[in-house]
């Protein structure tokens, strides 16, 4: 009896399992659907492509499209055979619809290409995609000038003109700061000269109105006058007087105040005598001739600066017995204090022409 009672337990349990599968079935008096677990799209599913949306984006954009279609298996995919279309990414939503991000080139040419969905394992796809005519800016307004007049920002029909150059004239041998005042000079003007012994080493625009230009001039620059010539970026210029003192200009040159204002001079402060010949791991200063005083300064900060009449000797080193030129150079001042100097180049001829330009400024 017991083996028949446990059936007939076992027999009820699956009456009640049986009845319940049967209320669900027939809830509110009709057969409910049962949603059964999807079944996943193969991945050799051949893709289907109904819309696109938007269908069409135009140069230089970033679109996000949405594909509609079905059997987008995991890992769809979307691609063109355009160069000019960047897919960025695709994201599967789901069996039905693709996210996809591109990226358009500005020189995309307008015209339907064509768009390809793939599955992993799959042929793919093909829609079409178009890229749209690039939209014509309307014309701005003329916008009232919002630069203010000190920028070096002339009109693009501007023509540089100069007024004057000071100092005009400089010896060869020299390194001379140059003020040149006009107008129109564009940002990025750049300055020249018809005489090949003259370098420009640097030229600074502060305003429309002036630049400043520091040069060298050769011991062999031809002497006599030249032409300066100031360059804007669009090729527009405008040509100067100046002159290489030298000959019979050369006195007229020294007598003059602002011949000898203005000259810098690169160099290296060697200290004592014991130094005079390891100029290795020292800062690079400058030498200033401005009016009657001379100023040396390291890294934009003055050393010292004396008045040209205190300067008792500026002249080359000589190792005694020898006669032999070290390439360096000394300034003795009146007070007994004396400086020792090389060429900021280093090179021999270089501090000669350097201390040529000093005894030139001094006497």
């Amino acid at each position: 009896m017991r083996g028949s009672d446990l059936q007939t337990r076992r027999a009820f349990r699956r009456g009640l399992i049986l009845a319940a599968a049967i209320a669900l079935l027939w809830a509110g008096g009709g057969l409910a659907v049962v949603a059964l677990p999807p079944q996943e799209i193969p991945a050799d599913a051949t893709p289907q492509v109904q819309q696109l949306n938007p269908s069409q984006a135009a140069p230089g954009e970033e679109v996000t499209i949405v594909v509609e279609g079905q059997n987008f298996s995991p890992g769809a995919y979307v691609s063109f055979t355009n160069p000019s279309i960047h897919v960025v990414s695709t994201r599967r939503v789901s069996g039905t619809e693709l996210e996809v991000k591109l990226a358009i080139s500005k020189k995309a040419q307008a015209g339907a290409i064509s768009l390809y969905v793939s599955n992993p394992a799959s042929i793919a796809a093909e829609a079409e995609f178009t890229i749209a005519p690039a939209a014509v800016p309307a014309p701005a307004a003329p916008a009232a000038p919002s630069t203010p007049a000190e920028e070096v920002h002339p009109s693009e029909s501007s023509t540089p003109e100069v007024t004057s150059v000071a100092p005009p004239r400089a010896a060869p041998r020299t390194q001379a700061s140059l003020k040149i005042t006009g107008k129109n000079f564009a940002q990025g003007a750049k300055v020249s000269f018809l005489n090949p012994g003259i370098r420009v080493l640097e030229t600074t625009a502060t305003a429309t109105t002036e630049l400043t230009v520091r040069i060298q001039i050769t011991a062999d620059a031809p002497t006599g006058k030249t032409s300066l010539f100031v360059v804007n970026p669009d090729d527009k210029e405008a040509e100067a007087p100046f002159e290489v003192a030298g000959g019979t200009t050369k006195a007229a040159a020294v007598s003059e105040p602002a011949s000898s204002a203005g000259q810098r001079f690169d160099v290296y402060n060697l200290g004592d005598v014991a130094s005079l010949l390891q100029s290795h791991n020292k800062t690079k200063g400058t030498l200033m001739v401005t009016g009657q005083k001379l100023t040396y300064e390291e890294s934009g900060k003055e050393v010292f600066s004396t008045p040209l009449s205190d300067i008792r000797e500026v002249d080359a080193n000589i190792i005694p017995g020898l006669n032999l030129n070290t390439g360096t150079f000394h300034i003795n001042l009146t007070s007994g204090k004396t400086y020792n100097f090389i060429a900021g180049s280093l090179r021999p001829a270089d501090s000669q022409s350097i201390v040529d330009s000093l005894r030139k400024a001094i006497h």
